[in-house]
């Protein structure tokens, strides 16, 4: 796509130019460090009536966790990619180190020792003042979960040295969520698991029908009450991707609900009838592959396991994916974290495919104990930065001079959120999410103002930077409150094409990057409005590495 000459014109003054990037653009090394790509298609989800039945004829007491597994469905899933392994104790360290997140209770065994033993004293010697006393005493228990929360800022802890390829355990949702969005990525879907273990297919298991005890996959039969180091069992995996069965449970970001055609189980055997109903709740998440705990009839790749979200348990871990269309992840979760509790911004229609974005990872290569690579493709996520900016869907004007009419009647009209990893200068903005809103030059001519406009122009003329004789942008927290404005070039009218992201540096004029926003009309057909929305930050702000 050709450079807009407006938008060359921006950056005339920055001849060290970084990078320049069409909307979508996948572009070399835009795929994360240590994930594998998984093609989509037409996957078949879950069990069939038939096999649920079945596995209840020779084993009742499975009615109930397995009765959501059915019916059978067909699903397309898109492309994605996703880890080849679970995240593991040294994935997990970076997060921790880098963040200050709370580490897994299982790093500070020695200090939870200490704090039982401690707990246990203050029990006995509890017991034995009320004995003195002639009071009845009540014993406590000693909740480990508990006492890591109130303590773990205070005591030793550390990764464990021999089980750093080992998957993170005790690692609730929450917690998951915030290791994947800290490295750019999220969790996978219910379907994506099964999709990156079935591919076109059917199979009970990543590799097939087969089973033996200490081949395929970390499971009970293995006779280890522990997990594994990942990549173990490379004669179970498919597509380069591990242990989708056995070794520790996975998280996913699917809510534990029926399946389309669901029906309550009934089983009639020869002495009683079996029902279950799957206890479905929304509030809950799907968790996959089973673990080192279970069976083989607990690793196969169509059982999900209910469970709450705050669980964490030494078999429960998770794995990280991520769209293929770069920047739609982080888009989605500003959408549905950052600007979901705001009354300004929550009842747009933002169009996350048309998002731009340019990112950048750091990483390492990990390391199983005896120094080589276990599984290719593994790597450490030490950081990652974005700058995007996601348009709204539509603008409800023909033209130009409509949308001025608009922004002039209603107050500036939101064209897009922004979200920036850094504090830039001009405009004079903080690192995080802002909303960005264009406003029309005053043209002499009173329009009628509706009751909920959304700003007054007086209010306005606070605003560091507004020039009500000008075009302009108007820069807001996203609870609506204006922060700071900026002159806007013309607002251009066109064929629909791409936007751009475009950065630039010079070592003596300063950083700047620039947007050009395509944003569609909503009353012409195959035209949209042009936005061009450029920053400067001081020199060496962005710094190499941007994809």
């Amino acid at each position: 796509m050709p450079v807009p000459t407006a938008l060359m014109r921006a950056f005339a003054p920055f001849p060290a130019l970084v990078l320049l990037l069409a909307s979508q653009d996948p572009g070399p090394g835009s795929v994360p460090p240590g994930m594998l790509s998984v093609r989509g298609g037409r996957t078949r989800i879950g069990s069939t009536f038939a096999e649920i039945e079945n596995l209840v004829r020779q084993r009742p007491e499975l009615s109930l966790a397995v009765a959501g597994e059915a019916p059978q469905f067909t699903l397309e899933v898109e492309d994605f990619l996703l880890m080849p392994t679970e995240v593991t104790n040294e994935q997990y360290s970076a997060f921790v180190l880098a963040t200050g997140a709370k580490p897994p209770r299982s790093w500070g065994a020695r200090a939870l020792l200490e704090g039982q033993s401690a707990f246990l004293d203050g029990q006995a010697r509890t017991k034995q003042e009320a004995q003195k006393r002639g009071l009845a005493f009540e014993a406590g228990v000693f909740d480990p979960a508990v006492w890591w929360e109130e303590h773990w800022r205070e005591v030793a802890w550390e990764a464990p040295p021999a089980e750093l390829t080992h998957p993170v355990v005790y690692v609730s949702y929450p917690e998951a969520r915030r290791y994947a969005r800290w490295a750019g990525l999220r969790l996978m879907t219910e379907f994506e698991f099964q999709r990156a273990g079935r591919g076109d297919s059917a199979r009970t298991y990543p590799w097939g029908e087969s089973w033996d005890d200490r081949r395929y996959c970390q499971s009970l039969h293995v006779g280890r009450d522990t997990s594994a180091a990942v990549g173990s069992f490379p004669d179970g995996a498919v597509g380069g991707v591990h242990d989708l069965a056995g070794n520790v449970w996975e998280w996913t970001a699917s809510p534990f609900d029926p399946y389309p055609g669901y029906k309550p189980l009934r089983v009639e055997l020869k002495d009683r009838v079996v029902e279950a109903f799957g206890p479905f709740s929304s509030e809950q998440r799907v968790v996959v592959g089973g673990s080192f705990q279970m069976d083989k009839t607990g690793v196969r790749l169509a059982i999900r396991k209910y469970t709450d979200t705050t669980q964490a348990t030494s078999a429960l871990g998770f794995r990280c994916a991520a769209s293929a269309a770069a920047g739609l992840d982080a888009a989605q979760w500003i959408v549905n974290q950052d600007l979901a509790t705001s009354v300004f911004a929550q009842d747009m229609g933002w169009s996350l495919h048309s998002v731009l974005v340019a990112r950048r990872w750091t990483s390492r290569a990990g390391e199983s104990p005896s120094g080589e690579n276990r599984v290719p493709g593994y790597a450490v996520i030490t950081g990652y930065e974005h700058v995007l900016a996601c348009p709204i869907a539509t603008l409800t004007a023909s033209n130009p001079v409509e949308l001025g009419a608009l922004a002039a009647r209603a107050g500036p009209v939101l064209v897009a959120f922004v979200d920036l990893p850094f504090a830039t200068s001009t405009p004079a903005l903080g690192p995080g999410t802002h909303l960005v809103a264009w406003r029309g030059a005053d043209t002499g001519r009173a329009e009628k103002r509706p009751k909920d406009a959304t700003f007054e122009t007086t209010s306005l003329q606070e605003v560091p930077g507004f020039r009500p004789d000008v075009d302009c942008f108007v820069f807001l927290d996203p609870d609506g409150t204006p922060r700071a404005a900026l002159p806007a070039p013309p607002v251009t009218f066109g064929r629909e094409k791409p936007g751009q992201i475009q950065l630039a540096s010079d070592p003596t004029k300063g950083d700047a990057l620039t947007f050009l926003l395509c944003i569609p009309s909503a009353r012409t057909a195959s035209k949209g409005f042009f936005f061009e929305l450029s920053y400067q930050a001081p020199a060496e702000t962005l710094g190499p590495g941007w994809h």
